[in-house]
């Protein structure tokens, strides 16, 4: 698809649907009490494997206990658990004195190849529980895979889950904590905030990524915002191939701490902007409805601006789609389509590195030899130029 193509090739599409209807129409998270007595449930990253070994007490609930006065978190995170284990076992957590379930859980059920949609039904039945129990849950999203994770190493499935997440805790009136949003967006992330291990098999924080979930949790209980509005739902996905050319895009935004600036929100297809969103009642929801009046092609990518009365703005690529019948060209590191400079600097900055490096980029390996290396480069070098 040729730039600047989009701009009279969509229009606005009826909203389908009940639940599309629902999310427009739905108001702000109901407000809870303070908490005062926390469980922070989940798996190893919970847990506090890869923290600094000096610490009496790992992971991120002791540093929001000192972050957040008065407030009390029992760490119950196990190691290598999905969310099938979790909600065994969150019975017994829930018969212990507390008033509010930090539900973090889902990595382990990515790597395991666990569908989306059995995940969503875990975590919903663990935080209804919570809620029968009298407990105020806050879903949190997951942090980033590594680049060299065994599974899903692009976080493709993930942010697809972190998006449902985001959307489940909306539908449900529950709180949101986003260290997705957060750690995605901070420098240096994996160098300077994941533990260094080679036995890592995911991605775990080190001493300094701990201190930042903590803080993340610790501005959510505390009402401080200091997150832009995100995408809850992406259609078709990231990174998704084979997508119909008359597919139509789906995109809802949603604002977990306050309204957001609508005037200013704007969505982009192939660098030209889509119709005018759906505004939702309480101002926190955007919803983009549009569909293609010529059959899309090649590689479609959306890019979204959007921000928030706190000043916190979206503004970045929101995802990258191939329609059905295109191929990319060898050497497209970057899946835009091109091979060009960019795909130079990408392969670059992981030139050398093998599959247990951090430095590792599995789009960089050209010829899938677990290896950024000459072949890869020469790879790159013969299609230089080359587009769909």
């Amino acid at each position: 698809m040729t730039d600047n193509c989009f701009s009279g090739r969509f229009g606005n599409v009826p909203r389908a649907g009940v639940l599309g209807a629902a999310l427009l129409a739905l108001g702000g998270v109901a407000a809870a009490q303070t908490p005062s007595h926390c469980k922070a449930f989940g798996d190893s990253i919970t847990a506090g494997v890869g923290d600094d070994p000096e610490r009496a007490e790992a992971g991120y609930p002791p540093r929001l206990e000192a972050l957040a006065p008065g407030l009390v978190v029992d760490n119950r995170g196990v190691g290598a658990e999905g969310t099938a284990e979790g909600l065994a076992r969150i019975d017994g957590v829930l018969e212990e004195p507390g008033d509010c379930l930090l539900l973090m859980e889902g990595t382990n059920d990515v790597s395991r190849g666990i569908s989306p949609e059995t995940t969503l039904f875990n975590l919903d039945q663990m935080a209804a529980r919570a809620s029968a129990a009298g407990w105020t849950t806050y879903h949190a999203t997951l942090i980033p895979r590594l680049p060299n994770a065994r599974f899903d190493p692009n976080n493709l499935q993930n942010q697809d889950l972190v998006q449902s997440i985001r959307r489940l805790a909306a539908i449900r009136g529950r709180g949101l904590v986003d260290p997705f949003e957060i750690f995605s967006t901070t420098r240096r992330l994996f160098h300077a905030y994941y533990y260094a291990g080679t036995e890592d098999p995911v991605g775990h924080p080190n001493g300094a990524g701990y201190d930042l979930l903590a803080s993340v949790f610790r501005d959510v209980l505390q009402s401080t915002d200091e997150v832009p509005p995100v995408p809850t739902r992406l259609i078709p996905a990231h990174g998704a191939e084979g997508v119909s050319p008359a597919s139509a895009l789906e995109v809802d935004v949603r604002d977990f701490g306050s309204a957001i600036d609508t005037g200013s929100a704007l969505l982009m297809v192939d660098g030209s902007p889509a119709p005018a969103p759906g505004v939702g009642d309480d101002g926190r929801w955007l919803s983009w409805r549009v569909s293609a009046t010529e059959p899309l092609d090649g590689v479609v990518t959306l890019s979204l601006r959007a921000g928030d009365a706190e000043g916190n703005v979206y503004d970045r690529l929101l995802g990258r789609f191939l329609v059905e019948g295109a191929v990319r060209p060898p050497g497209d590191v970057d899946r835009d389509g091109r091979v060009d400079g960019r795909d130079l600097v990408f392969l670059g900055l992981a030139f050398g590195a093998g599959s247990t490096s951090r430095r590792f980029d599995a789009d960089a390996d050209l010829d899938g030899s677990g290896q950024v290396d000459g072949e890869d480069l020469a790879i790159l070098a013969a299609n230089f130029g080359a587009s769909l």
